[in-house]
């Protein structure tokens, strides 16, 4: 079933990159958090033709960002509705089937367990759109740069080969091996297993310990705030403008503040608490 509408998203990547240092630490201190002053609320949406994720999974991952998200704004993170699909149509389509048959209990933000459109979140692991509502649709968290009228999306690809080692850019393994530009370009490295998959073993120490759930965390909330910044990429944590905008001296980076912050800017946390308007 398919429900179509033509808009025009905004849209920002992330980088794989990034995110494999970001996330990975980043939950081991976790503990009870306070009672939130209210709820993100958020759609799931299973793009079942690129990446499968079960209910189970798609709660696991929002239970984990959700203890991170109250720390960082007070507010929590709530699953409303699950939803697959298996049309094959792009994220756009996806978010404005999903709106136009729930007009009457439509989320703050939709989160798309998928490759994205053109394979976006396979090669960058996650990226965020923006999409507008039907009419009528007030966002309670209102974005300082788009209004209250958006549907707030995060496309996330759960099955994410980190650190891919041996696939020779496939989804199956070819070679106990590396080889191209896989392991930072060094062929021939030779490959370890983690979950069920071939790893560089310079990436090991740190998936050691980790799985696909809580490592999904990070880049779930990563892909919301970008609705409230108005820099882009550069609203990442270690970007020159975050490094002015924070008052941090030139070249400033804290290993474990990215990680707590998901690898975005501080300042736009303190944005999206002040967007609330019940």
């Amino acid at each position: 079933m398919l429900w179509m509408i033509t808009t025009l998203p905004q849209r920002y990547a992330s980088k794989s990159l990034i995110f494999l240092c970001a996330w990975i630490l980043a939950l081991a201190a976790c503990s009870s958090p306070p009672t939130p002053a209210g709820y993100f609320k958020v759609a799931v949406i299973v793009d079942t033709t690129t990446d499968p994720v079960s209910r189970e999974q798609a709660e696991a991952v929002l239970a984990i960002a959700n203890e991170k998200f109250v720390d960082l704004t007070g507010f929590g993170l709530q699953l409303v509705g699950f939803v697959e699909q298996d049309s094959g149509v792009s994220m756009e389509d996806l978010v404005t089937d999903y709106m136009n048959h729930h007009v009457d209990n439509l989320p703050n933000g939709i989160l798309i367990f998928s490759v994205g459109d053109e394979d976006r979140a396979k090669i960058n692991r996650a990226y965020a759109q923006q999409i507008p509502a039907p009419e009528g649709f007030r966002n309670t968290f209102v974005s300082p740069y788009l209004g209250d009228g958006y549907m707030y999306v995060a496309i996330l690809q759960f099955n994410h080969r980190y650190a891919a080692c041996g696939y020779v850019g496939t989804d199956t393994i070819q070679s106990p091996v590396s080889s191209g530009d896989e392991c930072r370009g060094v062929e021939g490295e030779v490959c370890v297993e983690w979950q069920g998959m071939q790893v560089c073993p310079v990436a090991l120490p740190f998936l050691k310990g980790h799985t696909p759930i809580d490592l999904a965390a990070g880049p779930v909330i990563h892909e919301f705030m970008h609705a409230f910044g108005d820099k882009g990429p550069d609203d990442h944590y270690s970007s020159e403008a975050c490094q002015i905008a924070m008052g941090w001296e030139p070249g400033y980076y804290n290993l474990e503040e990215t990680e707590y912050y998901n690898d975005f800017c501080p300042n736009v946390y303190d944005v999206f608490a002040d967007s609330y308007q019940p």
